[in-house]
């Protein structure tokens, strides 16, 4: 198994070269990503790429070691407007020392601010679970993060994995987005869509700033409304991040905040 990983991880690193292949639309947004700024200090962390099935974005993995599976995973959805590589760029100082690879969705189609501009919960979870197939991610063998917008759509993601999918994911983190209950990918999982209890088995982190400039949509009031409503879907709330002197993003923006929830994550 060890050695089918191996091959796949340097697949999918030669498949940044190979992007010429690529369906149009995934190659351009691709080029899109890497143009922006700090594309060489992304690159230099030499991270892998493959197209999505439907030929309209692509996905990025990243490991410490480019031909060693790693010992866990996190799957991150980015923000309003987010690039792949600029969330490994985020990501990658908090991953220092740790066994710990990264995939990260380009799930914003790159243009564009309605929800038609971005995948669907439905299409993001297609994507995850053809590539952690492929990677041999066992069950809960993973986390998945959410960051604002990308938050906002990790519940139904979450709901789509334990009740329908390959639960490869037991552990969540919903960063500065709460849960909208008018959404309705969200409106599935209350309306019993998912099974009376879809968190059921699962652990759940918050983190928010206090400094939000939107308290009630991502800063800690709606992350605590959020947990609340996770306790009612039947999942557990193990850990809560609120920072007191930051806003939007704090979970990253205070090294601190990171380190805690990896080694939450990590430990044996």
């Amino acid at each position: 198994m060890k050695l089918h990983i191996a091959a796949i991880l340097l697949a999918l690193v030669a498949s940044g070269a190979a992007a010429q292949d690529w369906p149009v639309a995934s190659q351009a947004l691709l080029k899109q990503a890497q143009a922006q700024p700090g594309s060489d200090q992304i690159q230099a962390l030499h991270p892998g790429y493959r197209p999505t099935s439907d030929g309209r974005s692509f996905m990025l993995v990243w490991t410490p070691k480019p031909d060693t599976p790693p010992a866990r995973w996190i799957v991150s959805l980015p923000g309003t407007g987010g690039y792949a590589t600029r969330d490994l760029a985020v990501w990658h100082p908090h991953l220092q020392g740790r066994d710990v690879g990264l995939v990260v969705v380009q799930w914003w189609l790159g243009s564009g601010d309605t929800t038609r501009d971005y995948y669907t919960p439905f299409d993001i979870y297609r994507e995850i679970d053809r590539l952690l197939a492929d990677l041999k991610v066992p069950k809960n063998g993973a986390m998945l993060h959410g960051f604002s917008r990308g938050a906002a759509n990790l519940y139904a993601v979450a709901a789509l994995d334990r009740a329908k999918g390959h639960q490869y994911f037991s552990s969540f983190v919903a960063s500065s987005g709460g849960a909208s209950l008018g959404y309705p990918p969200t409106q599935l999982v209350t309306r019993g869509e998912f099974g009376p209890a879809p968190y059921a088995g699962t652990r759940w982190v918050t983190a928010c700033g206090e400094l939000d400039p939107n308290p009630d949509r991502d800063g800690c009031p709606a992350m605590r409304r959020t947990a609340e409503w996770v306790l009612s879907q039947g999942g557990q709330i193990a850990l809560k991040i609120e920072d007191a002197r930051l806003g939007h993003g704090a979970l990253q923006l205070n090294p601190a905040n990171a380190q805690q929830l990896l080694d939450w994550y990590l430990r044996p």
